[in-house]
């Protein structure tokens, strides 16, 4: 029988470089709709599964020793590392396939927060995701941007003691299927959702947050502040965390911008964008650590494991320096590429559309594409 990896030990395998070689053994058009990707490059190629078993002999010798075989559920890659294994090659395969990894969330801690404070950034690297757990353990917590899987988020507050108080998604996404409305109500909380973003329409319980909102975690120095900032989204909401950090949704990355046309006004979105960044985030401490919705690379992805920025970072950066709003407004109109086709449906899911899980399954599979071409850095 051959030996087999989970997908948060690949993680964090792929993290320390200790991965030789990905064999994805699906169909070439699975593959390219997603891969398996890590926080930095790891070697990778497809080559279907009936493909290998028929070139067996001559594909063998190629093999790295340690090699995970990856396919869609674990039964082709089991079946491939067993065939390796008999011709005397090592390889492991990934339990569940790319479907487990699809759930995949792994959590790293923000530190530095202060007043018994705690952050989480989830990541989901099958879609370069990321969501928060933000709590006071013994008391509360607001779950934002949550992935479809509940049980990593419900997991943390259960090991820390905390009652999931809030759920918050910073505006309608267009690249994932928000597991958003389902917490809420599964454990009681509150959901939170800009209705700018859904028509002014949500049909589904909702407390839209204003400017200044204060979201109670039980903690009495605790301030989780609310902060509308179009410009990706009409409606997107960011949340400043204790004057510490920004959970800034899809308005800043690490090395981006939100792209502002998912929603058909890309000219006076990325106006409002240059708008939001300037006229709200500039005038905050430039030490204010900003953790975003998504990464694009895996060189956003920082030595201590996080994707994280500071706004003395984003406000040095070339794009961000311009003085004048038409000349950044065609630099980011004139960057981007063609949006997927699928995310005009999948705003409109995360808007209220009902759809059946199996097609939910097939929206949700493959990375962002939420930012806009031009980077950030000098």
């Amino acid at each position: 029988m051959a030996d087999t990896i989970t997908p948060a030990q690949l993680f964090e395998e792929i993290a320390a470089g200790s991965v030789p070689e990905i064999l994805d053994v699906r169909n070439a058009d699975e593959f390219a709709a997603s891969r398996v990707e890590g926080s930095r490059p790891v070697a990778t190629r497809n080559v279907p599964v009936w493909r290998v078993m028929e070139g067996l002999d001559e594909i063998a010798p190629t093999v790295p020793a340690g090699t995970v075989v990856v396919c869609g559920q674990g039964n082709g890659s089991e079946l491939v590392a067993e065939e390796l294994e008999a011709a005397g090659v090592r390889a492991r395969s990934l339990v569940g396939g790319t479907d487990a990894w699809q759930r995949l969330l792994v959590p790293r801690e923000i530190p530095g927060l202060g007043e018994g404070l705690r952050a989480w950034q989830l990541q989901r690297p099958a879609k370069a995701c990321l969501s928060y757990v933000i709590g006071v353990p013994g008391q509360g917590c607001v779950v934002v941007d949550p992935a479809r899987v509940p049980e990593t988020y419900l997991g943390l507050a259960e090991e820390h003691g905390m009652r999931i108080r809030h759920v918050v998604d910073t505006h309608v996404h267009a690249d994932h299927v928000s597991g958003g409305p389902a917490l809420a109500e599964q454990v009681g909380a509150e959901y939170h959702l800009p209705p700018e973003d859904a028509g002014g329409v949500v049909p589904f319980p909702n407390r839209p947050l204003h400017d200044g909102d204060v979201l109670d975690l039980g903690g009495a120095t605790v301030r989780t502040m609310t902060m509308h900032l179009p410009g990706h989204t009409p409606g997107t909401t960011a949340l400043l965390v204790n004057d510490r950090l920004l959970l800034s949704g899809d308005t800043v990355f690490v090395r981006g911008l939100g792209r502002p046309d998912l929603t058909g006004q890309a000219e006076q979105l990325a106006r409002d964008l240059f708008r939001s960044v300037h006229e709200r985030l500039e005038p905050l401490d430039p030490d204010t650590v900003v953790a975003p919705a998504h990464w694009s690379t895996a060189e956003e992805i920082g030595p201590d494991g996080l994707v994280t920025t500071t706004l003395r970072e984003i406000f040095t950066a070339t794009l961000l320096s311009e003085a004048a709003i038409e000349a950044f407004v065609e630099e980011i109109v004139t960057s981007l590429p063609a949006a997927p086709e699928t995310y005009d449906t999948i705003r409109k899911v995360n808007a209220g559309l009902q759809l059946p899980e199996d097609e939910l399954d097939v929206l949700d599979v493959g990375r962002n594409q939420c930012a806009a071409s031009t980077s950030l850095r000098a």
